[in-house]
Formats: C-alpha cells, sequence, structure tokens
C-alpha cells in the first residue's frame, strides 16, 4: 500500500519563492564582500613584497636605488608608473634614492600624502643599531633619509590604497577607502 502524499497548495510554492528572494540578496553582498577581502590581502601582500625588495636592495649597498627596487617588485601587481607611485614614482626626486637627497615620501606615506590617481607610496629611513656596526634596531629617524654609510638600520614602508568595490564594505571602511600599510626592516651589510 502507498502512503499518500498531502496535496501542495499554491501558498506551499510561493513560500519557497519568497524565502529565495529574502535569502539572495544577503548572499550575493556575502560574496562581493569576500571579494573585497580578498582583494585587500592580495594588495596587502603586494605591499610587504615591495618593502622586502626596497630593504634587500638598502642592505646591499649605500648607492643602490631603493626606490627603483620597491616599484619593480616582480611579485607585484602594482606598476612602475608616475600615476601609481605619484611623488614616489619614477624619474621623481622622492622616487630615486641612490643616496643623497630624500628618499620615499618625507611624512610617511599619511593619508594626505596620495594625490590624484596614485595608490601606491613608500618611505624609508635610517636606524640606528644597540652595538655600532652589529646589534639590533634601537629606533629610527625621521622618514625620507636613506642611510650613506655602514653600520646602520634601515626601514621600508609601503602603503597601498584599496578601494572597496561592494557598497557595504565601502560603509564599513570610513570614506570607502582603506590604507594598507606593510614595512619591513634591516641591518645593513656593506662596511
Amino acid at each position: 500500500m502507498k502512503a499518500k502524499r498531502p496535496a501542495r497548495n499554491g501558498r506551499q510554492r510561493g513560500q519557497a519563492l519568497v524565502e529565495f528572494a529574502l535569502i539572495t540578496p544577503a548572499l550575493i553582498l556575502f560574496v562581493l564582500l569576500t571579494v573585497d577581502v580578498g582583494r585587500a590581502y592580495w594588495e596587502s601582500i603586494d605591499a610587504a613584497g615591495a618593502a622586502r625588495a626596497g630593504v634587500r636592495m638598502g642592505i646591499i649597498s649605500d648607492t643602490s636605488d631603493i626606490g627603483g627596487a620597491i616599484r619593480d617588485e616582480p611579485n607585484t601587481g602594482i606598476p612602475n608608473t608616475l600615476a601609481a607611485w605619484g611623488s614616489e614614482g619614477p624619474g621623481t626626486s622622492w622616487g630615486l634614492c641612490g643616496g643623497g637627497g630624500t628618499c620615499g615620501d618625507p611624512n610617511g606615506c599619511v593619508a594626505g600624502s596620495f594625490s590624484g590617481t596614485q595608490i601606491a607610496c613608500f618611505a624609508v629611513r635610517t636606524c640606528t643599531l644597540t652595538s655600532g656596526d652589529l646589534g639590533a634596531i634601537n629606533s629610527c629617524g625621521a622618514w625620507g633619509a636613506r642611510p650613506v654609510s655602514g653600520g646602520h638600520g634601515l626601514q621600508v614602508l609601503v602603503v597601498i590604497k584599496f578601494a572597496a568595490v561592494t557598497p557595504v564594505a565601502a560603509q564599513i571602511i570610513s570614506g570607502g577607502v582603506l590604507f594598507l600599510k606593510q614595512s619591513s626592516l634591516g641591518n645593513e651589510l656593506y662596511f
């Protein structure tokens, strides 16, 4: 003997459609928010790689171009253009860090350092070591000055301006823009 199934009426079929219509916008927002978080994480990794490349170049020699190494980091998605890097871009006085002069943004890449289409900024500063030429980094000086002789530490800061594409993320992040900061420290190897 077969069990009888209750007959479905139009109200039950409509209930599933209403539930689907109520849940779908929340699911779509969740997916888009996940995409924004993923993009922010990826760009943060780009900034960390660029900061490490700058420190690597800075500890090799006191005349190496730290700015070029940061902008040319092969694993980054940040283009080496004046539009992307602004006043720290290729060919600018702050962007060429081969020794002497200002190296990177002297303000430490604060939000006011970004202008127009600029999406990235870097800053460099000299640090002192606990035991002269050797030891750990003790303190760091003002932004914009790279070491010009051996026995110093070096800090490189890379900041990326991240604009959220999801309206919900733009509401959560003040102004819809998040500044992703990555820093790297190193002791200079040359004497």
